[in-house]
């Protein structure tokens, strides 16, 4: 089974926009990626706004003014007004994302028109807001509304339904009852993958191990996996492995070769292969990137 996904990008950022979009200045960015392999998401805040971000599919851990908070498939994390925040070692693996970034509602008067009570409560759902929640699959069909409103500027009353599309988000995101996924035990049982590959990297899996363990057939696993985490569950360990490698890499004196060795590669050749694949530069050139930086 092959993975033939093409990377996607969509962004409406505020200061690029003309239209009657552009006066929706409490929405800063609204965008969407569909990435096929590994990207770099570098450390960057947001002084005056918070930011959501739905995974759709795939898992992803991020840092958080240096804490690390791991997401998949229907999760919402968000940041708040100055929280310096990036992807796991400054690259995100294959997934597909929503995000939306709005300016704080207490340090804006009409913010989204809405007056001085209504501002309140929002800013109060978001003081409540957990920093990672299940939100339905529902809510990406809310995304795309108001990205077919920004792509049609010409619609009439194009601004309020902008405004309007974007509450509808930040109240299902806000005010959201917890879900309970309807693949709950996929969501336990990657989770619980992921830790045994931290801890044995070099455990080597084939599908019909892993779909025998959770009861299913390996296409049925295979294919509620893939729709869950957005990557196959070859293509899903690798990316374990690449980020033990990360670790390996910038805290140990280990040779590439014995590194390679300890995560159960044949040979060095196709470690340095599956690295730079996921996670965008070579071995070598991640060390010597984290010797810098350190």
């Amino acid at each position: 089974m092959t993975d033939a996904i093409k990377s996607e990008r969509w962004v409406y950022l505020i200061d690029w926009e003309e239209g009657p979009a552009a006066h929706v200045k409490d929405l800063i960015l609204l965008g969407y990626d569909h990435f096929s392999r590994a990207m770099p998401l570098t450390n960057h805040v947001h002084e005056d706004a918070y930011e959501f971000v739905y995974m759709e599919q795939g898992t992803a851990v991020w840092e958080v003014n240096g804490q690390f908070h791991p997401t998949s498939a229907q999760h919402i994390i968000y940041t708040r007004p100055g929280e310096r925040h990036r992807a796991s070692f400054d690259y995100i693996g294959p997934c597909r994302i929503w995000w939306i970034i709005v300016r704080d509602p207490l340090q804006h008067g009409h913010w989204f028109g809405l007056d001085d009570a209504e501002r309140q409560v929002f800013a109060q759902w978001i003081h409540r807001c957990p920093r990672i929640q299940l939100v339905s699959k529902e809510i990406v069909n809310y995304f795309k509304r108001v990205q077919q409103l920004i792509n049609q500027q010409d619609t009439e009353l194009v601004e309020f339904q902008i405004r309007h599309g974007v509450l509808e988000i930040l109240q299902r995101i806000l005010h959201n009852t917890p879900l309970k996924a309807q693949s709950h035990d996929m969501h336990a049982y990657t989770l619980e993958l992921k830790t045994r590959l931290e801890q044995s990297p070099s455990e080597r899996y084939t599908i019909g191990q892993l779909a025998s363990e959770i009861g299913l057939s390996e296409s049925h696993f295979y294919r509620i996996f893939r729709e869950m985490n957005g990557q196959s569950p070859t293509a899903f360990m690798d990316r374990i492995r690449m980020d033990c490698a990360c670790h390996m890499l910038e805290e140990s004196k280990l040779s590439i070769t014995d590194i390679a060795m300890e995560l159960g590669f044949k040979t060095s050749q196709h470690f340095a292969t599956v690295f730079k694949k996921l996670i965008g530069v070579t071995p070598k050139a991640w060390r010597t990137h984290s010797k810098v930086c350190n």
